[in-house]
C-alpha cells in the first residue's frame, strides 16, 4: 500500500514539472545556442536539493519569479536530473 502511495506522489511531482502550474522559479540551463528554460517550484527544489537551496538563497527575483542561471550544464543532462 505505501509503495503505491509513494509511486503516485512521485507521479504527481512529475506532473507539476510538466504542466508548470503555479511555478515560481525559472531555471535557464545551457549556453547559446543550446539554452532551455525550465519552470519549477521553489519549495520542492529547496527541500530536495542542497544545491538548489543555496541557489535559491542567492537568486534574482523579478515579478515574484526567481531566476536561476546554470550555464555550465547541458540541457539534456539537466532535464534528466530535474525529473
Amino acid at each position: 500500500m505505501s509503495v503505491k502511495i509513494l509511486d503516485q506522489l512521485s507521479q504527481d511531482f512529475t506532473q507539476l514539472l510538466e504542466n508548470e502550474y503555479d511555478y515560481n522559479v525559472i531555471i535557464e540551463v545551457g549556453e547559446q545556442p543550446n539554452i532551455k528554460f525550465f519552470k519549477a517550484h521553489s519549495a520542492i527544489l529547496y527541500q530536495r536539493s542542497l544545491y538548489f537551496r543555496q541557489k535559491l538563497t542567492n537568486a534574482t527575483k523579478r515579478n515574484n519569479v526567481i531566476e536561476i542561471k546554470i550555464p555550465n550544464h547541458s540541457v539534456q543532462v539537466f532535464d534528466i536530473i530535474i525529473r
